[in-house]
Protein backbone atom coordinates (compact mmCIF):
# COMPACT_ATOMS: atom_id res chain seq x y z
CA UNK A 1 0.00 0.00 0.00
CA UNK A 2 1.04 3.85 -0.62
CA UNK A 3 1.13 4.75 2.99
CA UNK A 4 3.31 2.00 4.16
CA UNK A 5 5.71 2.59 1.15
CA UNK A 6 6.48 6.11 2.37
CA UNK A 7 6.34 5.31 6.23
CA UNK A 8 9.17 2.33 5.43
CA UNK A 9 11.34 5.35 3.47
CA UNK A 10 11.18 7.63 5.77
CA UNK A 11 11.46 4.54 9.03
CA UNK A 12 14.87 3.51 6.88
CA UNK A 13 16.60 6.93 6.04
CA UNK A 14 16.02 7.42 10.02
CA UNK A 15 17.39 4.43 10.97
CA UNK A 16 20.53 4.61 8.80
CA UNK A 17 21.70 7.85 11.02
CA UNK A 18 22.63 5.69 13.61
CA UNK A 19 26.31 7.80 14.63
CA UNK A 20 27.47 11.13 15.00
CA UNK A 21 28.98 13.53 18.02
CA UNK A 22 27.00 15.48 20.55
CA UNK A 23 26.50 19.56 20.33
CA UNK A 24 23.98 22.01 21.67
CA UNK A 25 21.03 22.96 19.61
CA UNK A 26 17.53 24.73 19.57
CA UNK A 27 14.60 23.00 18.35
CA UNK A 28 13.68 26.54 16.30
CA UNK A 29 10.01 27.13 17.07
CA UNK A 30 7.72 27.24 14.07
CA UNK A 31 9.79 25.20 11.67
CA UNK A 32 8.45 22.27 12.05
CA UNK A 33 5.38 20.89 9.31
CA UNK A 34 2.39 21.75 10.36
CA UNK A 35 2.13 25.46 12.09
CA UNK A 36 2.63 24.33 15.63
CA UNK A 37 5.61 25.37 17.55
CA UNK A 38 7.29 22.48 18.61
CA UNK A 39 5.36 19.72 18.91
CA UNK A 40 3.43 17.86 15.34
CA UNK A 41 0.27 17.27 14.06
CA UNK A 42 -2.18 15.45 11.87
CA UNK A 43 -5.10 16.23 10.03
CA UNK A 44 -8.24 14.84 8.28
CA UNK A 45 -8.27 17.12 5.16
CA UNK A 46 -5.61 18.01 2.84
CA UNK A 47 -3.86 20.84 3.51
CA UNK A 48 -5.73 23.63 1.10
CA UNK A 49 -1.18 25.25 0.84
CA UNK A 50 0.40 23.66 -1.65
CA UNK A 51 3.44 24.78 0.58
CA UNK A 52 4.48 27.12 2.95
CA UNK A 53 7.58 28.54 3.81
CA UNK A 54 9.01 31.43 6.11
CA UNK A 55 11.66 32.23 8.30
CA UNK A 56 12.02 33.02 12.12
CA UNK A 57 13.94 34.28 14.87
CA UNK A 58 14.03 32.58 18.38
CA UNK A 59 15.54 35.09 20.78
CA UNK A 60 17.24 34.15 24.49
CA UNK A 61 18.36 37.48 25.48
CA UNK A 62 18.39 41.10 24.32
CA UNK A 63 21.00 42.72 25.84
CA UNK A 64 24.21 41.12 24.92
CA UNK A 65 21.31 39.75 21.87
CA UNK A 66 21.24 36.15 22.02
CA UNK A 67 18.94 34.19 18.95
CA UNK A 68 18.31 31.46 16.80
CA UNK A 69 17.64 32.02 13.18
CA UNK A 70 16.38 29.64 10.83
CA UNK A 71 13.97 29.54 7.55
CA UNK A 72 11.74 26.59 7.05
CA UNK A 73 9.67 24.66 4.03
CA UNK A 74 6.63 22.40 4.32
CA UNK A 75 4.43 20.92 2.23
CA UNK A 76 2.34 18.04 1.59
CA UNK A 77 2.96 16.29 -1.65
CA UNK A 78 0.37 13.96 -1.42
CA UNK A 79 -3.05 13.39 0.32
CA UNK A 80 -1.35 11.63 3.49
CA UNK A 81 2.63 12.42 3.16
CA UNK A 82 3.86 15.43 4.47
CA UNK A 83 7.63 16.58 4.25
CA UNK A 84 9.34 19.61 6.19
CA UNK A 85 12.73 20.69 5.27
CA UNK A 86 14.18 23.67 8.02
CA UNK A 87 17.86 25.40 8.11
CA UNK A 88 18.87 27.17 11.49
CA UNK A 89 21.58 29.05 12.44
CA UNK A 90 21.39 28.17 16.22
CA UNK A 91 22.41 30.20 19.55
CA UNK A 92 25.29 30.87 21.05
CA UNK A 93 25.81 28.36 23.98
CA UNK A 94 28.72 30.04 25.91
CA UNK A 95 28.81 31.17 29.71
CA UNK A 96 29.70 34.96 28.42
CA UNK A 97 28.42 36.92 25.29
CA UNK A 98 30.43 39.54 25.71
CA UNK A 99 33.88 37.56 25.59
CA UNK A 100 32.42 34.69 23.16
CA UNK A 101 33.97 34.00 20.32
CA UNK A 102 31.00 31.48 19.44
CA UNK A 103 30.51 31.16 15.75
CA UNK A 104 27.06 29.16 15.21
CA UNK A 105 27.08 25.90 12.54
CA UNK A 106 24.54 25.96 10.18
CA UNK A 107 21.79 22.93 11.21
CA UNK A 108 19.92 21.51 8.30
CA UNK A 109 16.87 19.85 9.08
CA UNK A 110 14.69 16.97 7.88
CA UNK A 111 11.03 16.55 8.80
CA UNK A 112 8.65 13.66 7.80
CA UNK A 113 5.20 12.52 8.56
CA UNK A 114 2.67 9.71 7.01
CA UNK A 115 -0.96 10.14 8.02
CA UNK A 116 -2.11 5.96 8.35
CA UNK A 117 -5.76 6.41 9.91
CA UNK A 118 -8.43 8.39 9.63
CA UNK A 119 -12.45 8.19 11.52
CA UNK A 120 -14.36 11.18 10.88
CA UNK A 121 -12.83 14.16 13.04
CA UNK A 122 -9.96 11.52 14.13
CA UNK A 123 -6.62 10.95 12.34
CA UNK A 124 -3.52 9.31 13.29
CA UNK A 125 0.15 10.01 11.53
CA UNK A 126 3.67 8.50 12.09
CA UNK A 127 6.28 10.21 11.70
CA UNK A 128 10.49 10.97 11.98
CA UNK A 129 11.11 14.74 13.15
CA UNK A 130 14.91 16.53 13.22
CA UNK A 131 17.40 14.46 11.23
CA UNK A 132 19.47 16.93 11.83
CA UNK A 133 23.00 17.54 9.60
CA UNK A 134 25.48 19.99 10.94
CA UNK A 135 27.83 22.24 9.23
CA UNK A 136 31.09 22.47 10.76
CA UNK A 137 34.62 22.85 9.33
CA UNK A 138 33.56 22.89 6.23
CA UNK A 139 31.79 19.40 6.54
CA UNK A 140 28.46 18.06 7.49
CA UNK A 141 27.97 15.92 10.97
CA UNK A 142 24.51 13.74 11.48
CA UNK A 143 23.37 14.47 14.72
CA UNK A 144 21.29 10.82 15.72
CA UNK A 145 20.51 11.89 19.82
CA UNK A 146 18.12 14.37 17.81
CA UNK A 147 16.27 12.42 16.47
CA UNK A 148 12.28 12.28 17.37
CA UNK A 149 10.14 9.11 16.02
CA UNK A 150 6.81 10.28 17.00
CA UNK A 151 3.32 9.41 16.45
CA UNK A 152 0.61 11.81 16.65
CA UNK A 153 -3.02 11.62 16.96
CA UNK A 154 -5.97 14.59 16.03
CA UNK A 155 -9.08 15.49 17.02
CA UNK A 156 -10.90 18.61 15.15
CA UNK A 157 -14.20 19.87 16.62
CA UNK A 158 -15.98 23.13 15.63
CA UNK A 159 -17.54 24.55 18.51
CA UNK A 160 -19.61 27.60 17.22
CA UNK A 161 -17.84 29.89 14.71
CA UNK A 162 -14.41 28.68 16.49
CA UNK A 163 -12.71 25.27 15.73
CA UNK A 164 -10.31 23.25 18.14
CA UNK A 165 -7.89 21.06 17.37
CA UNK A 166 -6.44 18.64 19.39
CA UNK A 167 -2.69 17.09 19.10
CA UNK A 168 -1.58 14.41 21.86
CA UNK A 169 0.66 11.43 20.85
CA UNK A 170 4.21 10.13 22.18
CA UNK A 171 7.83 10.65 20.81
CA UNK A 172 11.89 9.78 21.16
CA UNK A 173 14.54 11.95 21.39
CA UNK A 174 13.37 15.71 22.23
CA UNK A 175 9.97 15.11 22.03
CA UNK A 176 10.87 12.71 24.74
CA UNK A 177 12.40 15.57 27.64
CA UNK A 178 15.83 14.73 26.42
CA UNK A 179 18.31 17.08 25.42
CA UNK A 180 22.05 16.61 24.65
CA UNK A 181 24.74 17.68 26.27
CA UNK A 182 25.72 21.32 25.63
CA UNK A 183 29.35 22.78 25.61
CA UNK A 184 30.46 26.22 25.93
CA UNK A 185 33.51 27.87 24.10
CA UNK A 186 35.72 27.39 26.84
CA UNK A 187 35.22 23.40 27.12
CA UNK A 188 32.77 23.51 29.94
CA UNK A 189 29.77 21.14 30.41
CA UNK A 190 26.21 21.59 31.35
CA UNK A 191 23.26 19.20 31.11
CA UNK A 192 19.72 19.71 30.40
CA UNK A 193 16.94 20.84 32.53
CA UNK A 194 16.51 17.79 34.57
CA UNK A 195 20.03 18.63 35.71
CA UNK A 196 21.70 15.02 34.67
CA UNK A 197 22.80 13.33 31.65
CA UNK A 198 20.02 11.98 29.55
CA UNK A 199 21.83 11.08 26.24
CA UNK A 200 21.97 7.52 27.10
CA UNK A 201 19.79 5.06 25.74
CA UNK A 202 16.36 5.94 24.02
CA UNK A 203 13.45 7.40 25.86
CA UNK A 204 9.28 7.94 25.30
CA UNK A 205 7.79 10.95 25.90
CA UNK A 206 4.32 12.44 25.10
CA UNK A 207 3.24 15.46 23.95
CA UNK A 208 0.45 17.50 23.59
CA UNK A 209 -0.77 21.01 21.50
CA UNK A 210 -3.94 22.88 21.35
CA UNK A 211 -4.96 24.80 18.56
CA UNK A 212 -8.31 27.19 18.18
CA UNK A 213 -9.09 29.03 15.31
CA UNK A 214 -11.02 32.38 15.82
CA UNK A 215 -13.18 34.19 13.61
CA UNK A 216 -11.24 36.87 14.49
CA UNK A 217 -9.95 38.92 11.07
CA UNK A 218 -11.78 36.11 9.58
CA UNK A 219 -11.35 38.20 6.29
CA UNK A 220 -7.91 37.24 6.04
CA UNK A 221 -8.30 33.39 7.43
CA UNK A 222 -8.55 34.13 11.22
CA UNK A 223 -6.38 34.41 14.07
CA UNK A 224 -4.89 31.72 15.60
CA UNK A 225 -4.00 30.84 19.51
CA UNK A 226 -1.69 28.04 19.92
CA UNK A 227 -0.77 26.03 22.86
CA UNK A 228 1.67 22.94 23.76
CA UNK A 229 3.60 20.75 25.81
CA UNK A 230 6.65 19.72 23.99
CA UNK A 231 8.20 17.10 26.13
CA UNK A 232 10.81 19.66 27.66
CA UNK A 233 8.38 22.38 28.95
CA UNK A 234 4.65 24.66 27.78
CA UNK A 235 4.80 26.75 24.64
CA UNK A 236 2.49 29.61 23.93
CA UNK A 237 1.87 31.13 20.80
CA UNK A 238 -0.34 33.21 18.48
CA UNK A 239 -0.62 33.53 14.41
CA UNK A 240 -1.82 36.66 13.34
CA UNK A 241 -3.39 37.29 9.55
CA UNK A 242 -1.53 40.20 7.75
CA UNK A 243 -3.34 39.13 4.34
CA UNK A 244 -4.72 36.25 3.38
CA UNK A 245 -0.93 34.56 2.39
CA UNK A 246 0.81 36.41 5.33
CA UNK A 247 0.76 35.39 9.07
CA UNK A 248 2.81 36.78 11.60
CA UNK A 249 4.16 34.65 14.08
CA UNK A 250 4.87 35.21 17.81
CA UNK A 251 5.22 32.88 20.77
CA UNK A 252 6.77 32.41 23.84
CA UNK A 253 8.75 29.05 24.50
CA UNK A 254 9.50 27.24 28.01
CA UNK A 255 7.03 30.12 29.22
CA UNK A 256 6.80 28.15 32.71
CA UNK A 257 10.52 29.91 32.87
CA UNK A 258 9.84 33.06 31.80
CA UNK A 259 11.02 35.16 35.06
CA UNK A 260 14.46 33.59 33.82
CA UNK A 261 14.85 35.30 30.25
CA UNK A 262 17.90 36.46 29.76
CA UNK A 263 19.89 34.74 32.77
CA UNK A 264 22.46 34.01 29.78
CA UNK A 265 23.79 37.18 30.21
CA UNK A 266 24.47 36.66 34.12
CA UNK A 267 28.05 34.25 33.36
CA UNK A 268 25.81 31.32 33.20
CA UNK A 269 25.41 28.88 29.49
CA UNK A 270 22.65 28.73 27.49
CA UNK A 271 20.21 25.89 29.33
CA UNK A 272 17.92 23.63 27.27
CA UNK A 273 14.95 25.06 29.08
CA UNK A 274 15.93 28.32 28.82
CA UNK A 275 12.50 30.74 27.89
CA UNK A 276 12.50 32.42 24.81
CA UNK A 277 10.76 34.69 23.00
CA UNK A 278 9.69 33.82 19.02
CA UNK A 279 8.49 35.83 15.97
CA UNK A 280 8.69 35.26 12.70
CA UNK A 281 6.75 35.69 9.06
CA UNK A 282 5.09 32.65 7.43
CA UNK A 283 4.10 31.84 4.08
CA UNK A 284 1.10 30.35 2.15
CA UNK A 285 1.14 29.45 -1.51
CA UNK A 286 -3.11 28.46 -2.00
CA UNK A 287 -3.46 25.33 -4.41
CA UNK A 288 -4.77 26.20 -7.83
CA UNK A 289 -8.30 24.84 -7.89
CA UNK A 290 -8.16 21.98 -11.09
CA UNK A 291 -10.44 23.29 -13.75
CA UNK A 292 -13.13 21.43 -16.08
CA UNK A 293 -12.67 20.66 -19.50
CA UNK A 294 -14.54 23.59 -20.14
CA UNK A 295 -12.24 26.14 -17.87
CA UNK A 296 -15.01 26.72 -16.05
CA UNK A 297 -13.77 27.68 -12.70
CA UNK A 298 -15.92 26.61 -9.78
CA UNK A 299 -15.97 29.45 -6.53
CA UNK A 300 -18.01 31.38 -4.20
CA UNK A 301 -17.36 34.78 -5.87
CA UNK A 302 -17.83 35.81 -9.33
CA UNK A 303 -17.11 33.35 -12.03
CA UNK A 304 -14.07 33.54 -14.97
CA UNK A 305 -15.91 33.81 -17.88
CA UNK A 306 -13.14 35.42 -19.90
CA UNK A 307 -10.82 32.64 -20.26
CA UNK A 308 -10.90 31.46 -23.79
CA UNK A 309 -9.93 27.86 -24.72
CA UNK A 310 -6.23 28.40 -25.42
CA UNK A 311 -5.42 30.58 -21.73
CA UNK A 312 -4.12 29.20 -18.95
CA UNK A 313 -5.52 30.33 -15.87
CA UNK A 314 -2.84 33.25 -13.88
CA UNK A 315 -2.17 32.45 -9.90
CA UNK A 316 -3.41 35.87 -9.88
CA UNK A 317 -6.80 35.40 -11.31
CA UNK A 318 -8.05 33.28 -7.99
CA UNK A 319 -8.41 35.46 -4.88
CA UNK A 320 -6.68 33.26 -2.00
CA UNK A 321 -9.52 33.57 -0.08
CA UNK A 322 -11.79 31.59 -1.96
CA UNK A 323 -9.07 28.96 -1.22
CA UNK A 324 -9.83 29.13 2.41
CA UNK A 325 -13.46 29.27 2.20
CA UNK A 326 -13.09 26.32 0.16
CA UNK A 327 -11.25 25.10 2.47
CA UNK A 328 -14.33 25.54 5.72
CA UNK A 329 -16.90 24.20 3.06
CA UNK A 330 -14.69 21.27 3.01
CA UNK A 331 -14.85 21.06 6.38
CA UNK A 332 -18.69 21.50 6.44
CA UNK A 333 -19.05 18.88 3.63
CA UNK A 334 -17.07 16.38 5.92
CA UNK A 335 -19.63 17.18 8.61
CA UNK A 336 -22.94 16.88 6.54
CA UNK A 337 -21.82 13.55 5.07
CA UNK A 338 -21.40 11.96 8.57
CA UNK A 339 -24.85 13.31 9.32
CA UNK A 340 -25.96 11.86 6.19
CA UNK A 341 -24.32 8.16 7.20
CA UNK A 342 -26.36 8.26 10.64
CA UNK A 343 -29.44 9.31 9.05
CA UNK A 344 -29.01 6.76 6.20
CA UNK A 345 -28.82 4.11 8.79
CA UNK A 346 -31.54 5.16 10.68
CA UNK A 347 -33.51 4.78 7.71
CA UNK A 348 -31.77 1.29 6.98
CA UNK A 349 -32.87 0.35 10.54
CA UNK A 350 -36.27 1.14 9.95
CA UNK A 351 -36.69 -0.46 6.42
CA UNK A 352 -35.30 -3.44 8.07
CA UNK A 353 -38.22 -3.14 10.83
CA UNK A 354 -40.72 -2.49 8.17
CA UNK A 355 -39.64 -5.42 5.83
CA UNK A 356 -39.71 -7.51 8.79
CA UNK A 357 -43.82 -6.44 9.08
CA UNK A 358 -44.29 -6.78 5.70
CA UNK A 359 -43.06 -10.85 6.04
CA UNK A 360 -44.94 -11.37 9.28
CA UNK A 361 -47.98 -9.74 7.53
CA UNK A 362 -47.19 -12.07 4.18
CA UNK A 363 -46.79 -14.64 6.48
CA UNK A 364 -50.72 -14.64 8.06
CA UNK A 365 -51.94 -14.02 4.95
CA UNK A 366 -50.40 -16.76 3.45
CA UNK A 367 -51.51 -18.65 6.10
CA UNK A 368 -55.50 -17.59 6.03
CA UNK A 369 -55.59 -18.41 2.29
CA UNK A 370 -54.38 -22.20 2.97
CA UNK A 371 -57.23 -22.12 5.81
CA UNK A 372 -59.25 -21.18 2.67
CA UNK A 373 -57.69 -22.90 0.00
CA UNK A 374 -58.21 -26.39 2.62
CA UNK A 375 -61.79 -25.18 3.44
CA UNK A 376 -62.92 -24.85 -0.13
CA UNK A 377 -61.08 -28.31 -0.85
CA UNK A 378 -62.90 -30.04 1.54
CA UNK A 379 -66.57 -28.77 0.27
CA UNK A 380 -65.78 -29.93 -3.11
CA UNK A 381 -64.44 -32.95 -1.79
CA UNK A 382 -67.53 -33.58 0.68
CA UNK A 383 -69.52 -32.59 -2.41
CA UNK A 384 -67.92 -35.54 -4.89
CA UNK A 385 -68.59 -37.94 -1.37
CA UNK A 386 -71.97 -37.27 -1.12
CA UNK A 387 -72.29 -37.92 -5.00
CA UNK A 388 -70.70 -40.93 -5.23
CA UNK A 389 -72.96 -42.37 -1.94
CA UNK A 390 -76.08 -41.38 -4.40
CA UNK A 391 -74.90 -43.42 -6.81
CA UNK A 392 -73.44 -46.31 -4.68
CA UNK A 393 -76.96 -46.77 -3.55
CA UNK A 394 -78.82 -46.56 -6.99
CA UNK A 395 -76.26 -49.26 -8.10
CA UNK A 396 -74.32 -47.11 -10.37
CA UNK A 397 -70.63 -47.80 -9.48
CA UNK A 398 -68.68 -46.93 -12.20
CA UNK A 399 -69.96 -43.48 -11.61
CA UNK A 400 -69.67 -43.62 -7.85
CA UNK A 401 -66.14 -44.05 -8.42
CA UNK A 402 -65.44 -41.49 -10.29
CA UNK A 403 -67.03 -39.37 -8.26
CA UNK A 404 -64.52 -40.93 -5.26
CA UNK A 405 -61.45 -40.32 -7.78
CA UNK A 406 -62.35 -36.66 -8.08
CA UNK A 407 -62.64 -36.02 -3.88
CA UNK A 408 -59.14 -37.98 -3.66
CA UNK A 409 -57.58 -35.69 -6.08
CA UNK A 410 -58.96 -33.07 -3.97
CA UNK A 411 -58.16 -34.46 -0.72
CA UNK A 412 -55.98 -37.03 -0.84
CA UNK A 413 -55.40 -37.29 3.40
CA UNK A 414 -59.51 -38.56 4.06
CA UNK A 415 -59.80 -42.12 5.50
CA UNK A 416 -63.41 -41.69 4.20
CA UNK A 417 -62.75 -41.25 0.61
CA UNK A 418 -60.58 -44.49 0.86
CA UNK A 419 -63.19 -46.40 2.72
CA UNK A 420 -66.24 -45.71 0.03
CA UNK A 421 -63.36 -46.33 -2.90
CA UNK A 422 -63.05 -49.96 -0.87
CA UNK A 423 -66.95 -50.13 -1.01
CA UNK A 424 -67.29 -49.74 -4.50
CA UNK A 425 -64.66 -51.90 -5.68
CA UNK A 426 -65.85 -54.88 -3.51
CA UNK A 427 -69.46 -54.38 -4.99
CA UNK A 428 -67.61 -54.46 -8.57
CA UNK A 429 -66.14 -57.60 -7.17
CA UNK A 430 -62.37 -56.48 -7.09
CA UNK A 431 -61.42 -57.67 -3.89
CA UNK A 432 -57.91 -57.14 -3.53
CA UNK A 433 -58.56 -53.37 -4.48
CA UNK A 434 -61.13 -53.12 -1.59
CA UNK A 435 -58.84 -54.72 0.64
CA UNK A 436 -56.26 -52.08 -0.66
CA UNK A 437 -58.10 -48.96 0.22
CA UNK A 438 -59.50 -50.57 3.20
CA UNK A 439 -56.30 -50.64 4.46
CA UNK A 440 -55.08 -47.08 3.27
CA UNK A 441 -58.07 -45.71 4.85
CA UNK A 442 -57.26 -47.52 8.42
CA UNK A 443 -53.54 -46.26 8.40
CA UNK A 444 -54.87 -42.45 7.73
CA UNK A 445 -57.54 -43.06 10.37
CA UNK A 446 -56.40 -46.32 13.08
CA UNK A 447 -59.81 -46.09 14.78
CA UNK A 448 -61.84 -46.52 11.93
CA UNK A 449 -63.76 -49.48 13.61
CA UNK A 450 -66.01 -49.50 10.58
CA UNK A 451 -63.42 -50.40 8.47
CA UNK A 452 -61.71 -52.49 10.84
CA UNK A 453 -64.57 -55.01 11.23
CA UNK A 454 -64.94 -55.27 7.68
CA UNK A 455 -61.27 -56.67 7.21
CA UNK A 456 -61.62 -58.77 10.00
CA UNK A 457 -64.97 -60.32 8.57
CA UNK A 458 -63.53 -60.42 5.36
CA UNK A 459 -60.80 -62.00 7.17
CA UNK A 460 -62.73 -64.34 8.41
CA UNK A 461 -64.75 -64.97 5.82
CA UNK A 462 -61.69 -66.20 3.68
CA UNK A 463 -60.26 -68.20 6.55
CA UNK A 464 -63.79 -70.36 6.78
CA UNK A 465 -63.54 -70.81 2.91
CA UNK A 466 -60.16 -72.09 3.13
CA UNK A 467 -60.96 -74.57 5.78
CA UNK A 468 -63.85 -75.57 3.89
CA UNK A 469 -62.12 -76.71 1.20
Amino acid sequence: MPFISHTSKLLLVALMLSGGSLSAVTRLAFSRPGGMMRVPMSSVYRSPYLFSAGFVSEMFSISPYNSATGVYFDSEFSRNFRLGLSSVSTADTSSNLETSRYQPPLEVGLHMQQRLWTYGNISFALGVHDIVLTRDESKFTIKPDLISYLGVISSEQQVGNFSLNTYMGFGTGTLAGTQPAETDTTGSFSLGASGADTTSGMKLGVFAGFLLKTPVLADRGGLDILAEFDGNGINLGVRIPITTDYRLQVGLVHAENLPNFGTQSENLPLLSNAPSVVIGLNLNVPRLAPSPAGREIRQLGPRIDDIGEGDELLPSQLDSTLQSVDYLLASLRDSLRISRFENNNLHAQLALRDQRNVVIEDSMRSMHLRIEVIKSNLNYTMRHLSASLNQFYSENYREALQEVEMAIQLNPDLAIAYARRGSIYYKLGDTQRATINWNLALKLDPEYDDVRNILRALKENRSKTISIN
